[in-house]
């Protein structure tokens, strides 16, 4: 998914590892930013005649805004809720409880939460993360 927006936002947050991994978790998740109520409420794209490099773009993420839209249960799946919030804890510094935000992710939304830990602990350049689906327990599957 690229765009001016996931651009500007990249742009924004270039430089910042805990923003650089929240922004890089909302556009792996490919979700909430394509979301109208979210980008009207929660992300801010520079007018170009603001921007000190016009050919650069600038989306801003606000995560008090993106906190709130949170706590006022902004309609989702689980699992989109649980994305955002993760993203807001490394974008805000908002604690997150991971045991409640993680249960229930599939391994492609686990592998992209591992990769954003990582890259806000600075050190994407030398990790990748990939989960294969796991088998379901003998008693769990059906037939």
């Amino acid at each position: 998914m690229t765009s001016p927006l996931i651009e500007g936002l990249r742009n924004w947050a270039d430089g910042f590892s805990a923003d650089r991994a929240a922004v890089e978790l909302l556009i792996t998740h490919e979700s909430w930013l394509v979301r109208p109520d979210f980008l009207d409420r929660c992300v801010t794209e520079m007018p170009v005649e603001e921007l000190f490099d016009p050919a650069r773009p600038i989306a801003i993420i606000d995560w008090d805004e993106t906190f709130r839209a949170v706590v006022d249960g902004l309609p989702a799946s689980s699992s989109m809720v649980a994305i955002l919030r993760i993203a807001v804890s490394l974008g805000r510094g908002e604690p997150v409880d991971l045991r409640d935000a993680l249960v229930g992710l599939d391994a492609t939304n686990t592998a992209a939460v591992a990769t954003a830990v990582v890259t806000a602990a600075q050190a994407d350049t030398r990790v990748h993360v990939t989960l294969a689906p796991r088998d379901l327990p003998g008693w769990l599957r059906q037939g």
